[in-house]
């Protein structure tokens, strides 16, 4: 009697689909074990399946759980006789493609008040002056679609302002002032020998902000005019810094 195993597949591969492995064993009442293996020149250490055998013809399925090549391996772990099959190729997963979703028209007409019927915004009749009981369409607590007004936006804005602090950014070393990092912010000056200058490029009419010397010494203003006179501000003293246009020229004022 020849001590044999032979191994085959059926089934398209793809990840997470079985794989129908199967094959035949000699001696016919022997216990088969199958694996799949991205190798196909040594036996692999599994993990191995058993597979139900019945007159010599054995069946059972196996898994692929990521893309790659693999190969089903069958050993009868009775005579040793092991078997390989061919390559199975598992691809990568399909991504699939990403289909437009058209709003219906009859919903597109209702949210618009029936008078746009698929039109665009910008070939929308044109509003008048916005007032408080304008609306717009907001979403609260789930994909429901609601109206809410302007006004009750306002107040609800209100609400907060009172709860409102000026961000504090704290300066350590010689800096010029500029809209971006210190229009409507406390400026905390930590260290001595600083001196506040302004950055004319990036300031405009309007800017503000407000100066505090928490340091042990003086700071000294450069391109800014004092309202008491001099350049330099005392140690615990704090000055509102204004910028506004006289005639063409950027001036920068401090009220200590």
């Amino acid at each position: 009697m020849t001590n044999s195993v032979t191994v085959s597949f059926s089934g398209t591969p793809a990840v997470g689909a079985a794989l129908t492995v199967s094959g035949t064993v000699s001696p016919a009442a022997d216990v088969v074990s199958v694996c799949l293996s991205q190798q196909n020149t040594t036996l692999p250490t599994g993990p191995f399946f058993y597979a139900l055998t019945t007159s010599g013809a054995y069946s059972t399925t196996l898994t692929p759980t990521a893309p790659g090549t693999y190969y089903a391996w069958a050993w009868d772990q009775t005579t040793g006789a092991q078997a390989v099959s061919g390559a199975i190729v598992v691809p990568n997963p399909a991504v699939p493609a990403l289909a437009a979703v058209p709003l219906a028209e009859s919903a597109a007409a209702a949210l618009l008040n029936g008078t746009a019927a698929g039109l665009t915004p910008d070939l929308l009749p044109a509003a008048a002056a916005p007032s408080g009981s304008d609306t717009f369409l907001v979403s609260q607590s789930g994909k429901n679609i609601l109206a809410q007004t302007w006004t009750a936006l306002w107040t609800w804005i209100t609400g907060l302002l009172p709860s409102y602090l000026l961000p504090v950014k704290v300066i350590s070393t010689s800096t010029a002032l500029d809209t971006s990092d210190h229009n409507g912010r406390i400026l905390q000056v930590t260290a001595t020998g600083v001196t506040i200058s302004v950055n004319t490029n990036s300031m405009s009419a309007g800017f503000n902000c407000t100066v505090i010397n928490d340091s042990s010494g003086v700071v000294t203003f450069s391109g800014i005019n004092i309202d008491s006179g001099g350049t330099t501000m005392a140690a615990g003293r704090a000055a509102e810094i204004y910028a506004r246009l006289i005639g063409a020229t950027l001036t920068v004022t401090a009220k200590v």
